[in-house]
């Protein structure tokens, strides 16, 4: 019988600006009985993921987009889209989720070219990631959190990297929960909409409306989840004047709509919208 480990953690008080959560997820089980894999399917978060797999490789459909993903330690850029991951029976992964303007301090790479797509973290981030995975190694989560902190704290703390208008347009979408149109935001940052378009997507890997809107039906999913209210009164809240408006645009995410989401949504998809739209 295969049991099932989904555990989360907060970041300490200095690594918050970075750092939504971190998770912890096993799988165990007899792979002879029953050899197929866990899939697991999620809506898009804004976030990027940091992922240390100590077993097993992992398999992700990012769109119509199948990709093995073997690499010790890997990076993922935002997904535009819902997707899945398919886990071993055997799968020890340790996640960091982190907040959309970390990845442009971590990496040279331009962000909008790991929209949907994993790479190899300690290749192209930082060689010292992949003694760090080792260290982890067979640990707990509470040790796995305190050796990355120390990793990444060294290495924020290293750049210095004074806030820009982008991380603040960030901060303006997260506190509206998305509902905040982009020449709005433009005027608040006292910024051009053209300009803030273009070093939006390049710090953040999305256009400031994609992100927005991401944000917006994460909150929406989490409170239907929650509270199981009607429908049409979230959608009010969130300032959807129709519900063809909002089917629109969760199946242009999903390519399902909402109702099939919540049929197959299963409590490690909860947990994450959870720790997003709080």
């Amino acid at each position: 019988m295969a049991t099932r480990e989904f555990i989360t953690k907060a970041p300490s008080k200095l690594l918050e600006p970075y750092v939504y959560f971190y998770f912890q997820q096993k799988i165990s089980g007899d792979r002879q009985k029953n050899p197929h894999l866990y899939r697991q399917t999620s809506l898009p978060t804004g976030c990027v993921f940091l992922g240390f797999n100590f077993n097993g490789s992992l398999v992700c459909d990012f769109r119509d987009q199948v990709g093995l993903i073997d690499y010790p330690v890997f990076i993922t850029g935002q997904q535009d889209c819902m997707y899945a991951m398919e886990m071993p029976q055997d799968s020890d992964l340790f996640g960091v989720v982190l907040k959309p303007t970390t990845a442009c301090r971590l990496t040279k790479i331009p962000i909008n070219e790991l929209r949907n797509f994993a790479i190899e973290a300690n290749y192209h981030l930082d060689k010292s990631l992949k003694d760090l995975h080792g260290k982890m190694m067979g640990s707990d989560i509470n040790s796995r959190v305190l050796l990355f902190e120390q990793w990444l704290g060294s290495q924020v703390l290293k750049q210095r990297q004074d806030p820009v208008f982008t991380d603040w347009a960030v901060e303006e979408i997260i506190n509206r929960k998305g509902i905040i149109h982009t020449n709005t935001l433009a005027q608040t940052l006292k910024v051009s909409e053209r300009h803030l378009q273009r070093a939006f997507k390049e710090r953040i890997g999305l256009r400031p409306h994609q992100y927005a809107t991401i944000v917006k039906i994460n909150h929406i999913v989490n409170d239907f989840n929650r509270t199981k209210a009607p429908l049409i009164d979230l959608l009010c809240q969130y300032e959807y004047y129709d519900k063809s408006h909002f089917r629109k645009q969760f199946r242009a995410i999903t390519h399902t709509t909402l109702s099939s989401y919540m049929g197959f949504q299963n409590e490690a998809a909860q947990s994450f919208l959870k720790q997003i739209a709080f």
